[in-house]
């Protein structure tokens, strides 16, 4: 028997849903705080026998559970039981998330519709936030694009911010009584254009990556529905858009590759002050085509630098790094010589952008798309060629790749357990003799490499079916937004471990559910 009115319940309920999921790129505590007001409400609200009757009825809730079942049952091998429970605790909304929104009483189209468009505004929300303090505060620099998301991972809003734009293109457009219109949909496709300059501007390459390979598959699906004569040239324009692209990454490609040959026995030796200059020919570091280590003479970088700015030279920028390599590479970039008289052109601008760890001038266009793919390029080049690989995202994702087969190669059936992930990254990391410093010997960067490692092939299975089941059973993919935004999860898994965080594993748990068991259709084909 319910403690409070049906009516009571049910505004609770919805209250828990809007809190949440404006909480999700706002704040982790709001995710935590309205997941404890829909439990305690569906606890209070009591009529168990019919939510028992729902669950026996709805196969694919259970097996969507068990996703964290699987979790809980793979704490059986010895292992750190502290990581085991830490990690239990973040996918608890496995367990908490299905059997609510899967019991309670189904969601109607607007009030679907209302959630998502409450789930944009705390996106805007966040991004107006991240804009704020890229404006008024100081110590954020445009290299460190990761303080531009202040909430949660950059990596995760961004795939937020990408869903986002989906869910305002979509209701602006479709036809039916859920369409914006008038202001509202001038109003959702202006904040659909931001977000995706918003994206540019926070250099997630991971959700850029993501939202132009989603919006590509949506441009197919729209193509393929046209009736009319022009569908055939659509065709073409898709076919032929992916070269756009490719072009301009061959372009930075090339651009990179022209290196400067420098023949030693012909070189100045000294500088124009008379100074002994520093080659490292075995050196390959580059900086737009220019070598690093060379015409280096550390005295006179010493003193014109004392002169240009506070900081010392031997310490760290405000990045981290330390400031001579960035003073070093930044001359290189604008094809200085590393020595008073290349000190003597950099400009205000310039000083202050090496001070906040900006290694190349061409950084400092945060709007352009080049730079990423420049320093993606370099950060490869620099992992082939020098062997470094710490701090750079695509080496240390193929490090922790490389780590990540060693250990499946070890334990390919069952898994290492879910305690035990770090530590057999630890180990095999010492084992393979991993180019990694200690701080950067992280997991694998890859929810299904996570998955295969941590409970084996047939765990790893289970949990695929697990995911696909429930949306087949419940006809998710004839739903336009799941569709999306399960593309959009599932892309995300290959680059990044997106729910082994609070903030992923709820973004993922709550959509799904929302998606597959809140809404009004599904029940009623489950009554039939």
């Amino acid at each position: 028997m319910p403690v409070f009115s049906h009516t009571i319940h049910r505004n609770i309920y919805i209250f828990g849903l809007l809190l949440l999921v404006f909480s999700l790129p706002l704040s982790m505590f709001g995710m935590s705080f309205s997941q404890l007001i829909l439990l305690g409400n569906w606890v209070l609200e009591g009529n168990f026998r019919e939510k028992v009757k729902i669950l026996k009825s709805r196969k694919s809730i259970w097996i969507f559970i068990s996703i964290f079942i699987v979790h809980a049952f793979w704490l059986f091998p010895p292992q750190d039981y502290n990581y085991a429970y830490h990690d239990l605790r973040i996918k608890l909304p496995l367990l908490v998330l299905p059997l609510i929104v899967g019991t309670s009483k189904s969601l109607s189209k607007h009030l679907l519709r209302t959630i998502l468009l409450v789930f944009t505004s705390g996106v805007l929300s966040g991004s107006l936030i991240s804009m704020a303090i890229f404006i008024f505060k100081p110590s954020v620099n445009i290299t460190n694009y990761r303080e531009l998301s202040v909430f949660i991972s950059h990596i995760r809003f961004s795939l937020m911010v990408a869903f986002s734009v989906f869910i305002l293109f979509y209701y602006s457009f479709i036809k039916n009584e859920l369409a914006l219109t008038g202001w509202k949909k001038i109003i959702g496709i202006t904040i659909s254009v931001w977000f995706i300059i918003f994206l540019i501007l926070l250099k997630s390459l991971t959700g850029l990556l993501i939202f132009g390979v989603v919006s590509y598959l949506v441009l197919w699906f729209f193509t393929f529905k046209l009736k009319f004569w022009y569908k055939w040239f659509c065709f073409l324009i898709l076919l032929i858009l992916p070269v756009i692209p490719g072009w301009y990454v061959y372009k930075v490609l090339k651009n990179f590759t022209q290196i400067e040959q420098i023949d030693y026995s012909k070189v100045d030796k000294k500088t124009k002050s008379g100074n002994d200059y520093f080659f490292n020919s075995e050196s390959k570091s580059v900086e737009n085509g220019k070598i690093v280590w060379a015409f280096c003479c550390e005295k006179e970088l010493v003193d014109g630098w004392t002169k240009k700015s506070k900081l010392n030279y031997l310490g760290k920028d405000k990045h981290g790094n330390e400031l001579r390599y960035t003073l070093v590479r930044y001359l290189t970039s604008k094809g200085l010589r590393k020595d008073s008289a290349g000190i003597s052109n950099l400009n205000n601008d310039d000083i202050k952008a090496i001070e906040n760890g900006v290694p190349n001038y061409i950084f400092l266009n945060e709007w352009k798309i080049y730079p990423m793919i420049y320093n993606t390029i370099w950060e490869l080049y620099e992992y082939k060629n020098n062997k470094y690989a710490g701090g750079h995202s695509l080496p240390q994702r193929i490090e922790y790749l490389k780590a990540a087969k060693g250990i499946i190669s070890k334990h390919y059936l069952f898994g290492v357990g879910t305690g035990n992930v770090q530590i057999s990254f630890d180990k095999q990391y010492v084992q393979m003799k991993s180019l990694l410093e200690k701080e950067w010997r992280l997991r694998a960067h890859n929810q299904f490499v996570t998955f295969l490692l941590t409970f084996g092939v047939f765990g790893f299975v289970w949990i695929l079916f697990a995911i696909f089941y429930p949306a087949i059973k419940e006809n998710g993919f004839k739903d336009f937004l799941f569709s999306v935004f399960l593309i959009i999860l599932l892309f995300s898994f290959i680059n990044e471990d997106t729910i082994e965080t609070q903030a992923g594993l709820t973004f993922f748990v709550f959509f799904y559910c929302l998606f597959l068991f809140a809404k009004e259709q599904r029940v009623v084909q489950t009554k039939q």
